[in-house]
């Protein structure tokens, strides 16, 4: 039965007041938008971060990031009370603040490119927005999880295809206007869409039959695979985001004994009968089991043949070059800013389509532009969050609170997921990944607070 008017009202788990209808429409509308961008990006991953009309790039993600900045001039209350009351936002306003500062003096020199590579922070408005949004109607969180159970399926049934046709995309149509193939959804990113929906599907399983998750799991599982065979940072990514996840469950012994015994006797079956897609991947890699468990071994670290030893090589010299510039240049501190390609600076040349411009790695390639004082901010900030979270999700746990808990503990999941991935992709520096993970955030904040904003109290 419905609450009378001006009633309280539970969502996702929380007793909360009726907003105010006279302000904050935009927030509304934010939120409104934020679920088809996500999912767009879930689906299409950089083949739907352009609208195009000729000579015109559109960003989507900085379009709707700009219907936020709108409605954070109009309805600056929804953001402002939030960050008074959370200490951890005061962390992330510090490390935005810094990568604004440093990013200015570029502006001047590179143009638009300072503001390209200022993406590395200026992305986190998606958590400020997320945030002030769920202030404004709380119940755009349900409206978020029953968007992502409903598209969950139709997720499962496009991931295996986008793996797999990926390499395949230098000959695919592109997007109108644009040199982008319609194909170009990354391995890593797909491994992160099949956690995501791992999660949902049994943390906030909704109406789902235990017999239908766990054949919906099986398909998350095979989509894992195939991107663990071309792209080992999504493989890390998943483990340990899978790990977190587990840690929350009553049944995490048994669940994990289940996955761990479904993978090795898939894996076993296909090594046994030689499986694999008669599709060439990435550098040279199958898309096969004996490709999957070469990458698996890979991890230990020790010698690999053929290139996934090559990959690492590189990556590691580009990384050593980049640093030891920092240090020669005498930016260690305040970092070498934003605008300049630091691959070309330290004669690594990439004239690609996808023009090589960092480490490769999204936490040095802070550590790089914004200095000791950058990656100092970055570290406070995430140590904050996850102490939060944790302490967090087990009060909500003893309060009664399940369904707030259970969406921490998914962004719980996404995040280590996320932040463990691009040790090896820069993934931050595009908002395909970015969005996902500073919306993440921004729930994480919401659901654990226990200040009054995220339940209707604050007023007009």
């Amino acid at each position: 039965m419905s609450s009378p008017a001006g009633a309280p009202r539970e969502v996702s788990g929380a007793l909360v007041a009726p907003p105010p209808q006279a302000s904050g429409r935009l927030w509304v509308l934010y939120g409104r938008l934020l679920g088809p961008l996500l999912a767009g990006y879930l689906l299409l991953d950089r083949a739907f971060a352009y609208l195009h009309l000729p000579g015109s790039p559109l960003f989507v993600g900085e379009m709707v990031l700009g219907v936020g900045a709108a409605a954070a001039i109009v309805s600056t209350h929804y953001l402002k009370v939030p960050i008074r009351d959370e200490s951890i936002l005061t962390l992330l306003v510090a490390f935005a603040a810094w990568g604004l500062i440093r990013t200015v003096p570029g502006v001047a020199t590179y143009h638009l490119d300072a503001v390209r590579d200022a993406a590395l922070w200026f992305y986190c408005l998606f958590a400020f927005f997320v945030i002030a949004a769920l202030a404004r109607s709380p119940e755009l969180l349900d409206r978020w999880i029953n968007g992502l159970s409903r598209l969950a399926p139709w997720l499962l049934l496009w991931l295996p295809f986008a793996v797999v046709l990926y390499p395949l995309g230098d000959n695919a149509p592109t997007v109108p206007f644009t040199t982008v193939s319609v194909l170009s959804h990354k391995a890593g990113s797909s491994a992160i869409a099949a956690l995501l929906v791992l999660g949902c599907m049994w943390l906030l399983p909704g109406t789902r039959s235990a017999r239908s998750r766990t054949g919906w799991s099986l398909m998350a599982l095979v989509v894992v695979a195939l991107a663990a065979t071309q792209n080992r940072g999504g493989l890390l990514g998943v483990m340990a985001g899978g790990a977190v996840g587990l840690a929350f469950l009553r049944n995490r012994a048994g669940l994990a004994a289940r996955v761990v015994l479904v993978m090795a006797v898939g894996l076993g079956l296909a090594s046994l009968l030689s499986l694999k897609v008669p599709l060439g991947g990435l550098q040279g890699r199958e898309f096969s089991a004996t490709q999957l468990i070469s990458n698996v071994a890979s991890l230990s670290g020790k010698e690999t043949p053929g290139n996934l030893g090559g990959t690492v090589e590189g990556r590691e010299q580009l990384w050593s070059r980049i640093l030891a510039k920092q240090v020669a240049d005498g930016h260690l501190i305040d970092g070498s800013g934003f605008g300049q390609n630091l691959a070309s600076e330290v004669g690594i040349l990439d004239a690609g389509k996808d023009s090589l411009r960092s480490p490769h790695n999204s936490h040095l390639h802070i550590m790089a532009r914004m200095g000791v004082v950058g990656i100092s901010w970055w570290i406070a900030l995430w140590v904050g969050w996850f102490w939060r979270m944790i302490g967090g999700c087990r009060r909500l746990a003893r309060e009664g609170l399940h369904t707030r808990r259970q969406v921490g503990v998914l962004s719980l999941m996404v995040t280590t997921a996320v932040l463990v991935s691009c040790f090896f992709d820069p993934q931050l520096e595009g908002p395909q990944v970015a969005a996902l993970l500073w919306t993440a955030f921004g729930i994480g904040v919401a659901v654990t607070t226990v200040r009054p904003w995220f339940r209707g109290g604050m007023g007009p």
